[in-house]
């Protein structure tokens, strides 16, 4: 699939446009709003009819305004990027399957649609670091330090209980092995949404784990709750 069949008059004189120049046309502000809709109406049209590979055409049309809405959702959240930007995709993409093109404004509401479901992981993703709470004390009391390695930081928070052997894999894997977080919920059978939200109270109970030992002021192990900090220490 290189191009789309339309027909919108004298904007695009032959009857099959690439769709890389297509993208082009919708991203010129010079291309009215009538020639956007047919196109998006199309392309709903081809997705919702012969399904195959035009729903990733869509995404790819619709990727510079996926990626402005996730950076927005990640403006002033913890919440990472790539994860913002697979819940925008998902988002997208639920609303590609049903939207009706016959009401108008499909590209708009499509980026809506996008933009909301990012905001709602974002929720989500905040509400659920918020509700771990401060473990025990008796289940702080880390092993001596064992410098230089965060995998070893990983390996006393679960002697410790402050972790689990799996919690500490997924962290480990994702932050400092370079899985991405979708392959490792096809790994652990769980859904995109379900692993990010295990990783993100693993790794706040972690981080607490850290600051109340008082590991973290060490020059060997990172003083910051951030496993991003862990992970570039590696």
């Amino acid at each position: 699939m290189s191009g789309i069949d339309i027909e919108v008059g004298r904007e695009f004189p032959r009857n099959q446009v690439p769709l890389r120049e297509l993208r082009a046309r919708l991203l010129d502000r010079a291309t009215p709003y009538g020639v956007r809709e047919d196109v998006w109406a199309e392309l709903v049209f081809r997705t919702q009819s012969e399904g195959g590979d035009w729903p990733l055409a869509a995404v790819w049309m619709m990727a510079p305004g996926l990626r402005e809405a996730a950076a927005r959702v990640v403006r002033g959240s913890t919440l990472p990027f790539p994860d913002a930007e697979a819940e925008v995709i998902e988002g997208f993409l639920n609303e590609l399957r049903t939207i009706d093109v016959d009401v108008g404004g499909v590209a708009s509401r499509l980026w809506w649609a996008g933009y909301r479901c990012g905001l709602r992981a974002r929720s989500r993703y905040s509400g659920a670091v918020r509700a771990v709470p401060l473990m025990e004390r008796w289940a702080l009391h880390a092993r001596n330090s064992v410098p230089g390695r965060p995998d070893f930081v990983l390996d006393r928070a679960v002697y410790a209980g402050a972790v689990t052997a799996e919690e500490a894999e997924l962290i480990g894997r994702t932050r400092m092995e370079g899985e991405g977080l979708a392959a490792a919920a096809r790994r652990l059978g769980l859904g995109y949404t379900a692993c990010r939200a295990r990783r993100a109270v693993a790794e706040e109970r972690l981080a607490r784990y850290l600051l109340v030992t008082g590991s973290a002021p060490g020059p060997d192990i990172p003083s910051r709750s951030s496993l991003t900090e862990l992970a570039e220490a590696a």
